[in-house]
């Protein structure tokens, strides 16, 4: 079986226990088939899918090279899905557009691109899972999604390449890590 990675920010526990609190409530009337783990919330930057260690090696000297900007606050608010608002493939939390987000993901798969991973011909959607993949039934309408956001900011200071290691604990073990300029 091959080792699939991909680029994220992390979030810390402070923000990963609200997280868990909007998800617990989405729980009791949104029946899909998995519920991430707390630890488990992050942003993806980029999913890199199966790779190498010579893949990575590459992506390693890209970064010793790429400039990743300054360090940054996100605000995190809203819930939504992708796929059916009536069977939804993922529910996720929004991250308000940010210009330092946008920025950072463009270095992040300029970096990428130079060790040879190819970048996704989708517009970059940046937020964090709390649910995917529908259970069963249909919800009458739109699934009532809660309007939330977080008391705290999301503080990014770091870039991260996860390994993903499935049915272990934890599930996306950092294998590289790159700080951004403290201000």
């Amino acid at each position: 079986m091959s080792t699939h990675y991909f680029i994220g920010i992390g979030l810390d526990t402070s923000i990963q226990a609200a997280l868990a609190d909007w998800q617990d409530e989405l729980k009791a009337y949104v029946p899909m088939k998995q519920w991430p783990r707390t630890e488990e919330f992050h942003i993806t930057l980029q999913f890199l899918g199966s790779t190498t260690d010579q893949q990575l090696d590459k992506l390693k000297e890209a970064w010793q090279t790429q400039q990743f900007g300054k360090a940054f606050a996100l605000e995190a608010a809203g819930v939504d899905v992708f796929g059916s608002p009536k069977q939804p493939r993922v529910i996720w939390a929004g991250v308000k557009p940010h210009d330092p987000l946008h920025k950072l993901y463009q270095h992040v798969t300029a970096a990428a691109a130079k060790a040879g991973f190819e970048q996704e011909n989708r517009p970059y959607r940046p937020h964090i899972t709390l649910g995917k993949r529908w259970g069963s039934g249909n919800v009458e309408g739109p699934l009532p999604l809660p309007e939330k956001q977080l008391d705290k900011a999301i503080v990014v200071d770091k870039v991260t390449v996860y390994r993903i290691e499935p049915g272990k604990r934890p599930k996306y073990v950092p294998v590289l890590v790159k700080d951004l300029e403290k201000e």
